[in-house]
């Protein structure tokens, strides 16, 4: 499991070009779970102590919700490997008859939308993180504002990455129905991260 690596290892196999996984959408979604460490180190540092009364419910109810979107997406490091490693198997298979052919652009085709998937889910979880994150701005310890504002940085570049995961794997979807919904859903993201990204 990518998750279980050191640092160190991690680091050495996004360098290496082979095996060529883990790779951006990894990447992207590491990203995110940084961020959202960051965020929830905000919020833990004054979440059930004194300086914090005064935001108790807003801070129990940010920690739940950064806790369930830390956990999801340290799934998407793995996930993502295992949709873009689809793609790649895909792309290898035999292409020499129209039936292979045929074949091959269906298993391309089913693997790619695994391939869109996963970065859309990527940058839907770090978009909800930034509500919490841009709400604690106001109210954390000075001592962790800089951390906070790195988190939501941090964050806001994961959103980047995996929507730009997302359109650069659109062109293997050969399917119209499954390009304008995907676009849909890019389209509604990038729509969402754009007001975000004025109050940040």
């Amino acid at each position: 499991m990518l998750a279980d690596l050191s640092i160190k290892d991690f680091a050495r196999a996004v360098a290496a070009y082979d095996p060529v996984m883990p790779a951006g959408g990894c990447v992207t979604a590491l990203s995110g779970l940084m961020g959202v460490c960051l965020l929830e180190m905000s919020v833990n540092s004054a979440y059930g102590r004194p300086e914090g009364e005064k935001y108790e419910e807003l801070f129990r109810d940010a920690k739940t919700q950064l806790t369930e979107l830390h956990n999801e997406l340290l799934t998407y490091i793995e996930k993502d490997a295992v949709a873009y490693n689809g793609v790649l198997a895909a792309c290898k298979l035999q292409k020499s008859t129209p039936r292979e052919a045929e074949h091959r652009r269906a298993e391309i085709q089913a693997a790619a939308v695994s391939a869109i998937q996963i970065p859309l889910k990527i940058s839907a979880a770090c978009l909800a993180a930034l509500e919490p994150g841009i709400m604690l701005l106001p109210k954390v310890k000075p001592g962790v504002l800089g951390d906070l504002m790195i988190g939501l940085l941090v964050t806001k570049t994961a959103i980047e990455g995996s929507l730009a995961a997302a359109k650069i794997n659109l062109p293997l979807i050969r399917e119209d129905t499954l390009v304008r919904s995907f676009q849909d859903r890019i389209n509604e993201l990038q729509v969402k991260f754009d007001a975000v990204k004025t109050r940040l």
